[in-house]
């Protein structure tokens, strides 16, 4: 079958791998589409981030629709011919975390797309705990959007958003533009989103965020103080990974507010402690997801979240690279989020 493997920064090939086969309690999935994750593009063009370099070469790509081809003994959930979505957790199910639901902080987790190979390929076989069922209301192209939105509803779960907050969002990227379509759902009366780029401004606009700041108009922290009397974001999300944005997240929020911290680093910052000990703000970590996903396509399937016009194109898989990759590196105005078509 053919895969996009990861090699090294600016090194992916598109290539012969064997077919795999599930093992007991796992699913094996026909891929139809593949979205390229933000955490997928930073592998590429300047990775190793998150892959260890012994795991390369490594097969990319963690969000996708697709449908079951075949199932390991033990597998009871799903049958031949489902339409399936995914999550890119793999967990042992028995350490401290696991044993209290926490599956996203396990002690011996692994993730598809990183440490195990990923999506970006003909065929995927994954445990059967990382698949959801796809309604017929929800279409494939949207169903690539589940494993952002599953993140993105944990980030506001993590800031315990409530009906009636003010919520500014760092990051105009999909986790961003997400995370403005699940504070939305979560009942926040305004949504501020410090964007970068023009064109994902626009788009941030059009979502229902409640005005768009922008980088380059001046300070962000300033601008939103004027836009809400002075207070700041009850809850702000960081969702770039830049090592100056979880500061800029802290000082968008209110005294007593909370700054959640989504963002995947390439290296590390500095960080200034007095911005929180006598206003009291806390910082948060938000890890991937628990069982956002059931959340996410809930709500995909009675329309009260849509995600669709985050799609800005789809390509031919023996394309991802120039018309992928690239384009979602050069032309961040115009792009948010590309699809492969792969079968």
């Amino acid at each position: 079958m053919k895969a996009l493997k990861w090699y090294g920064r600016k090194d992916l090939r598109y290539e012969d791998v064997p077919e795999p086969s599930p093992r007991p309690g796992q699913v094996k999935a026909l891929i139809n589409l593949v979205g390229i994750c933000g955490t997928d593009l930073k592998e590429y063009a300047a990775g190793p981030c998150m892959i260890p370099p012994d795991k390369a070469p490594v097969t990319l790509g963690h969000e996708f629709a697709s449908r079951v081809v075949a199932v390991g003994e033990g597998v009871t959930e799903f049958k031949v011919g489902d339409r399936v979505t995914g999550l890119g957790y793999w967990c042992c199910g028995q350490c401290y975390y696991c044993r209290r639901g926490l599956y996203n902080l396990c002690l011996n987790s692994d993730f598809t797309g990183l440490t195990k190979d990923g999506c970006m390929a003909e065929y995927l076989v994954a445990p059967d705990y990382s698949f959801y069922r796809l309604p017929d209301s929800v279409s494939d192209e949207v169903g690539t959007l589940v494993e952002p939105l599953a993140v993105s509803l944990h980030a506001v779960r993590q800031g315990e958003v409530r009906p009636g907050d003010t919520v500014a969002i760092v990051g105009d990227g999909t986790i961003g533009l997400c995370s403005l379509l699940a504070a939305r759902v979560a009942g926040a009366a305004a949504i501020y989103v410090v964007a970068k780029h023009k064109g994902r401004g626009r788009m941030a606009s059009a979502m229902g965020a409640t005005a768009v700041i922008y980088l380059g108009d001046g300070d962000p922290v300033a601008r939103l103080g004027d836009l809400t009397g002075g207070l700041g974001a009850d809850v702000a999300i960081e969702c770039v990974g830049q090592p100056d944005t979880p500061q800029l997240a802290v000082r968008l929020a209110r005294r007593g507010g909370t700054a959640v911290i989504v963002g995947v680093f390439e290296r590390p910052g500095s960080f200034d402690f007095s911005s929180m000990t006598f206003s009291e703000r806390n910082l948060v970590g938000s890890s991937i997801y628990i069982d956002e996903a059931k959340t996410a396509i809930a709500l995909l399937a009675d329309g009260r979240l849509d995600p669709g016009r985050l799609i800005s194109a789809t390509v031919p898989f023996k394309d991802a690279v120039t018309m992928g990759f690239e384009r979602l590196l050069a032309e961040k105005d115009d792009n948010i989020k590309i699809l492969l078509q792969i079968s």
